[in-house]
This record gives structure tokens, sequence and C-alpha cells, in this order.
């Protein structure tokens, strides 16, 4: 829903809703809006300043004002609040970024409906500012924590080496640890093992490929990494309901 009310506040709410078909969206330049969007079915490719983006269930991206973004797969269920925030306050919480991918805490759902009740009610102004900056002060609080430099240093190496045949050892190798202990370490951090991470990045670009290139499955497989086609397959189903080609045809 859109939000009329738009007195000069710390804070302003300016729609806050669901969407069950979210469509093809292109804001180039960039909106004067700040937005949180995360999916709660489907799964898309979403740019944000010329970087993309895999989000399936579960998965959301904040965006700044002021910075391009579009998303043009298939229909998806997004979930969404748009917002005007003194920039003092996002200097202070996010630095110089300009958005991020988030996992979905449990408790943003239940806030994001408490607030849009709110937002329909007659309450004023005032009211809904102060419950929409304690509403993204709680998001933030629990999505942007400091970064383990163990765990951001394994994520940084199989973003660039996830092409590679990578083992255990040589991601533990790389990082300066024993592989049991980062084991033990990345799956309390990430909540998922370090070779679920390879997997997820190399099926992500899977699906940046087969969506936006040509290249044949087979090749797709060899540059993403995996040691020959049906391995790939097998995994790409695992994560994704479908084979690469059915996955593909979805989008021709």
């Amino acid at each position: 829903m859109q939000i009329e009310n738009k007195e000069r506040l710390p804070f302003t709410l300016l729609s806050i809703g669901h969407s069950p078909h979210q469509g093809p969206m292109t804001r180039d330049p960039g909106p004067d809006f700040n937005q949180i969007i995360w999916v709660k079915y489907g799964s898309g490719v979403f740019t944000v300043n010329g970087e993309s983006f895999m989000l399936e269930a579960g998965q959301g991206i904040f965006m700044r004002q002021g910075y391009p973004h579009n998303y043009s797969g298939n229909a998806l269920h997004t979930v969404w609040c748009t917002f005007e925030v003194d920039e003092s306050f996002l200097n202070y919480v996010l630095g110089t970024r300009s958005h991020f991918v988030f996992s979905v805490p449990d408790f943003l759902e239940k806030e994001t409906e408490e607030l849009t009740s709110l937002a329909r009610s007659n309450c004023s102004a005032l009211t809904l500012s102060a419950a929409g900056y304690s509403f993204v002060t709680e998001f933030f609080s629990h999505v942007i924590r400091p970064e383990n430099s163990t765990v951001d240093a394994v994520r940084r190496y199989l973003r660039d080496n996830f092409a590679k045949p990578l083992t255990l050892e040589e991601v533990a190798d790389a990082v300066g640890m024993d592989k049991f202990a980062l084991c033990r370490l990345y799956k309390k951090e990430k909540g998922r093992t370090v070779m679920e991470e390879l997997k997820r990045a190399r099926i992500a670009q899977a699906k940046r490929l087969l969506r936006y290139s040509s290249f044949g499955v087979e090749e797709i497989a060899r540059m993403c990494g995996f040691e020959n086609h049906s391995y790939f397959s097998l995994r790409f189903r695992e994560l994704c309901s479908c084979t690469p080609t059915e996955y593909r045809k979805k989008y021709l």
C-alpha cells in the first residue's frame, strides 16, 4: 500500500505490502527512496548498481536510494517496504554500501504485517514514523553484523575460485585454518558447511548463465566447476527442483 502522508520527519514510510506476482521492474536512474524487498516464494535475479544477485525464497535485498536496479525474471511472491530516512542514519549503519543481500530473519514477516496494519489505520504521521523507524532499526540490527574475518575470507575465496575443482583442504589452506576447525566455524556462523556454500555459489552462477547466455548445458557445468554434466544436473535438481534444461526453458 502507498502511504499518502509525507510530512517531513526523520523517518517516512512510503509504501509497504506484498505482491503475489512481482513482475519485471526497471528503476534506472535509481529511485528517490530506500527499499527492503524479500522473496516469499520463487527465485530470480535482481541487479543493483550493475551487480546481479540470485534471490530465492527466504532471501532479500536492501537497496539504497539513488542506485539503479531491476528485476527481469518470472513472477515472484515478494514483500517490500519503501521509506525515506535521514542520510546520516544510513551512513552510520551502512557506510558507503549501496545495497546488500540478507537472509530473512524470523521476526520480519510478523513485524511487516504489524507495520502494514498500522499504516492502514488512522494513526498520526508521528506514530507511524516512530513505528517505521523502530522497524528498520530492528531489521538492520539483525541483518548487519560485523563479518567474521575468516568467514569473509572463505566467501571471497569461493566467489573467486568456484570454477575450479576445489577441495575443503584447499579452502582451509587458503584461509590458514585446519579443515575441521573451519567446518565448525563456518557452520556456526552461516548455518551451512563450506562445501554447501560452494555448491550454492556454483548453482547461482549456473542459473545466471542458463538464463542470460547461449552456452550449452555441458559447457556451463564445466564453467561452474562441476566435474561432469550428470553430477551438475543432480546438484541443480537438489536446489532448484528441476533440471538445468527445464530451468532454461522457463525463460525462453
